[in-house]
């Protein structure tokens, strides 16, 4: 048993994923065996998982990345049981007007008139991945605060709607150039989904919310997240063995990881 329980720890400690020749994570494993009935379904046989994703609804990888993420999720559903976790991140928290900057005007102050031309041309590297995946993104989109659309997706979280409300303010903002830091955009999007639109208004406003938030933007700096979107993957009752890696990583990579996870539930 002592023997068993060495290789298993062995195996932990080197349970490394290499993609595009970068290290993409390294599993924290606690130092007891590891129970494989809590990680499986009884009444499915399903392996538990969970997924947490540090974004911004402003990122345009982060977007392409959760297709990637749907994609792998999709293939895996008889195997796998997911549960998607959205945390937030400021890509620009400098300070921007309520009503935004037109991005093309953001892009070339910020970056140069190359940028912006790129952007226009809409030849740029992410405008391709987005098309691979059926994202068309408009060039009539503005550079926004983004912590209003953070509150929707908490709200949204508490009634089981957040990994379909993040799909929505994606498509609101980067397929439909819609200004998702507005209240009555807010709004509209929420209505979308199914959810009570006066009750997101007073969400919007609220402390406890706000607060919240802000521990979670202060979270994800601790952690050392400094680029989205961010990974964070693990057997759902284990949450300190993880597998972390950021970028939109292709759906082979997200198999992959889930695979390992199926490995590890089975041993």
């Amino acid at each position: 048993l002592l023997l068993e329980q060495s290789r298993l720890l062995y195996f932990l400690r080197r349970l490394h994923l290499y993609v595009q020749h970068s290290i993409i994570g390294k599993a924290l494993v606690n130092s007891h065996r590891v129970s494989t009935a809590a990680m499986m379904d009884d009444k499915t046989g399903q392996c538990q998982v969970k997924v947490e994703v540090t974004s911004d609804i402003v990122c345009p990888w982060c977007w392409i990345g959760k297709r990637h993420l749907d994609e792998a999720m999709k293939s895996l559903s008889n195997e796998f049981s997911f549960q998607v976790l959205w945390k937030p991140f400021l890509l620009n928290p400098g300070p921007i007007p309520d009503e935004g900057l037109p991005l093309v005007d953001y892009l070339m102050r910020k970056f140069g008139p190359q940028a912006a031309e790129r952007f226009m041309s809409g030849d740029s590297p992410v405008s391709q991945r987005g098309r691979a995946v059926g994202i068309e993104f408009t060039k009539q989109r503005l550079m926004i605060p983004t912590r209003r659309a953070h509150l929707l997706m908490d709200y949204a979280a508490k009634h089981g709607k957040q990994h379909e409300m993040q799909e929505a303010l994606f498509k609101a903002y980067f397929a439909e150039g819609r200004n998702v830091n507005s209240e009555a955009v807010l709004q509209e999007v929420a209505s979308e989904v199914g959810l009570d639109p006066k009750a997101v208004l007073e969400h919007l406003t609220d402390a406890a919310a706000q607060s919240k938030y802000e521990e979670e933007v202060k979270e994800a700096q601790r952690k050392g997240i400094s680029g989205v979107p961010n990974f964070e993957v693990y057997l759902s009752d284990k949450p300190t063995m993880r597998q972390q890696f950021s970028g939109a990583q292709p759906t082979e990579t997200f198999i992959a990881i889930f695979k390992r996870l199926l490995t590890l539930a089975k041993m």
